[in-house]
């Protein structure tokens, strides 16, 4: 089995600034961070989706996570915020 990767984006139906961070990691950022997100989506992965988002006090999405730190960004709608959480975590 490989190591997980080291981003989660935890997205679901229904919800437009999923679909805004979506489209900002494939069309601003280029898709440059594509192999480094695992996307955790709550209709299609509702088991594993709950319990991460519990382990880590999650209740809201659009939301990145960096599994190695533990860290969350619910802030998604700046591409600057987006870009240095990936960048710096």
């Amino acid at each position: 089995m490989t190591d997980p990767k080291p981003f989660v984006l935890f997205t679901q139906d229904q919800c437009p600034q999923c679909e805004t961070l979506k489209r900002m990691l494939t069309l601003p950022l280029r898709g440059a961070f594509d192999d480094q997100i695992e996307v955790l989506h709550r209709q299609q992965h509702p088991d594993a989706f709950t319990a991460l988002a519990d382990a880590h006090g999650l209740a809201r999405t659009p939301a990145l996570l960096h599994r190695p730190s533990g860290k969350l960004l619910l802030d998604t709608g700046s591409l600057g915020a987006v870009k240095a959480f990936l960048t710096h975590s």
